[in-house]
């Protein structure tokens, strides 16, 4: 049987697919939501999928007792998140419950699984760890302007390398669906495909509430801007455990 996606793509090879998702741009993120208000100045964070740690260490640098989770053993060595990070899969977080403050869910790391009860189970655990009035922030594509931006065929070279990128977005499983062919130079292409779920905004806030949070903000980036459905190209969605009042 074939590994899922989700395991054969977050290899080396993803960091120079996503070299422009930096560590700089991590850094001026995670300004951005502590500014914004959207991260809490103190406390205990869990960012879920943090790959190779691009917004953790920058809240850890800001002071904040933050740890992460990802699946990819590549994507935490290649971060060295040893002892900052823990190898698991989100369906199963493995941390007691009410113990974080806060959870981030950065960079479209949602809806991966190819059946939504496991996204279902993904938001039940998130609910499971945060304490009493804790704070989930989930950054996604914002479904309408993906779909209609989506451009079918990239082809970059830079530095002894092809990057060749097809996209589809298939209506019936409501995923956008890439194709990456990465050919360095004199060496065998690796080939891979990316399968994410997009949430219309609405159908997003039911997954969440399922879970037992309320839905209390949506913006258009990481700087808390105004969401329109019509133009953002994310959906910030801010939800907290219990009565926030």
């Amino acid at each position: 049987m074939d590994e899922p996606w989700y395991i054969r793509a977050f290899a080396a090879e993803y960091l120079e697919l996503y070299r422009h998702r930096s560590p700089a741009q991590g850094r001026q993120q995670v300004q951005q939501m502590l500014a914004s208000g959207l991260l809490p100045r103190a406390g205990r964070v869990l960012d879920l999928c943090c790959g190779a740690g691009r917004h953790l260490l920058p809240m850890r640098d800001a002071g904040l007792k933050a740890c992460g989770l990802d699946l990819s053993q590549q994507l935490l060595h290649a971060g060295r998140l040893a002892g900052v990070a823990v190898r698991a899969d989100a369906r199963v977080i493995p941390f007691a419950d009410a113990s974080f403050d806060c959870v981030t869910n950065l960079f479209s790391s949602f809806g991966y699984f190819p059946d939504d009860a496991a996204h279902h189970a993904v938001l039940a655990e998130v609910a499971r760890v945060l304490r009493p009035d804790g704070r989930l922030v989930l950054d996604h594509m914002n479904a309408q302007v993906t779909i209609r931006e989506l451009e079918p065929l990239s082809v970059e070279k830079r530095d002894g390398l092809t990057l060749r990128q097809t996209r589809r977005f298939d209506t019936a499983s409501r995923r956008v669906i890439k194709e990456v062919e990465y050919i360095p130079d004199g060496l065998p292409p690796r080939h891979w495909h990316e399968s994410v779920r997009l949430f219309e905004p609405a159908e997003l806030d039911g997954f969440i509430e399922a879970a037992g949070l309320t839905v209390t903000a949506r913006h258009g980036d990481l700087d808390a801007s105004v969401f329109k459905e019509s133009t953002s190209n994310r959906q910030v969605v801010v939800a907290r455990k219990g009565d926030s009042t």
